[in-house]
């Protein structure tokens, strides 16, 4: 379920017809790289660098911003709003409790 959500708010993402910029903007990565972290989430690997952690927080709380409505949320991504930002309160809580065990916030995850 959770790389389902994750996948269809990057696919929201990619399939916006607005180019690299607005990319970098919402994402911090231009389209291709953002294909990359899509690729990866799709993959059998789930160890992530903190830049594409921040890729996969940033498309989630980024699409219900988009978005006019929680319905037009639900129907684009098959979720709702509370969803894709619940998760992606997840990851910075994850993020944070591995940095502090680890003593490291610049690596993977």
């Amino acid at each position: 379920m959770q790389k389902q959500l994750i996948c269809e708010t990057l696919m929201f993402h990619a399939d916006r017809p607005d180019g690299d910029r607005p990319s970098i903007v919402r994402l911090g990565v231009d389209r291709a790289s953002a294909a990359q972290v899509i690729k990866k989430v799709g993959g059998p690997n789930s160890e992530f660098q903190l830049n594409e952690i921040h890729v996969l927080f940033a498309a989630l709380v980024s699409a219900p911003a988009l978005m006019p409505s929680e319905e037009v949320f639900y129907e684009r991504i098959g979720f709702f709003r509370e969803q894709a930002l619940a998760l992606a309160g997840g990851l910075v809580s994850s993020i944070g409790a591995t940095s502090d065990r680890a003593g490291d916030s610049s690596g993977s995850a």
